[in-house]
């Protein structure tokens, strides 16, 4: 009986605890820290952390072979190197358009 409760915290109750409470820093962040970059990089990282333990958890993730990881996480880091330079090159077409 104690394996099948150590098992069940595992699987359901624990991953459940973790986003919650990432949820709750999120709610604490939005609500107390004034608006600015630290705000935004805060919220950012907590969805990344979220998005990653909702992906390992309930996708199964976690427990798939490596190479099957490594073909949803590349295309993730490309699309984060993407983003990246769309936002230099908004804000060099912004300061160069507005003078900003």
């Amino acid at each position: 009986m104690a394996a099948a409760e150590h098992t069940l915290w595992y699987k359901v109750w624990r991953p459940f605890l973790i986003l919650f409470l990432i949820t709750a820093a999120e709610f604490i962040v939005a609500f107390t820290v004034p608006k600015g970059a630290l705000k935004t990089t805060a919220f950012v990282l907590m969805t990344i952390a979220k998005a990653f333990y909702i992906t390992a958890y309930f996708m199964h993730m976690k427990f798939e072979r490596v190479s099957l990881a490594y073909i949803i996480i590349s295309p993730m880091i490309l699309l984060l190197a993407l983003l990246a330079a769309l936002w230099y090159e908004g804000v060099k077409l912004f300061q160069l358009l507005f003078g900003g």
